[in-house]
């Protein structure tokens, strides 16, 4: 499996963040959806930060079989509406955004 992980590293005012995630949550998810060959797709925000930790403010995980699914996904139309409605939403927010592409090496389940 592999994840591509969209890292939003900055702030969002305070008075803007509602504003902001509701954005991310309704606009951008829906978007990202509609990727061909995507699995799964989630959006965290951070809830706390340790000491020196970057500033990370928000992730999203697009979840694909492999890399050419998501080169795929990448290449198709959808990539544009993502792109939009990211830019739609993106005014308040301070930093900069990078991507990782990560391969699932393991997984445990519950621990009892």
């Amino acid at each position: 499996m592999i994840i591509r992980t969209a890292v939003l590293e900055g702030t969002v005012p305070q008075t803007e963040r509602a504003g902001f995630d509701a954005r991310m949550r309704d606009g951008v998810l829906p978007a990202i959806a509609r990727y061909p060959g995507l699995r799964r797709a989630t959006l965290r925000r951070a809830a706390e930060q340790e000491p020196g930790a970057p500033s990370v403010y928000m992730t999203f995980e697009l979840w694909f079989d492999d890399l050419a699914a998501m080169e795929a996904a990448l290449a198709s139309p959808v990539r544009q509406e993502v792109r939009a409605r990211i830019a739609e939403a993106m005014g308040p927010f301070e930093g900069r955004v990078y991507h990782l592409v990560l391969e699932e090496a393991g997984e445990t389940g519950p621990v009892s």
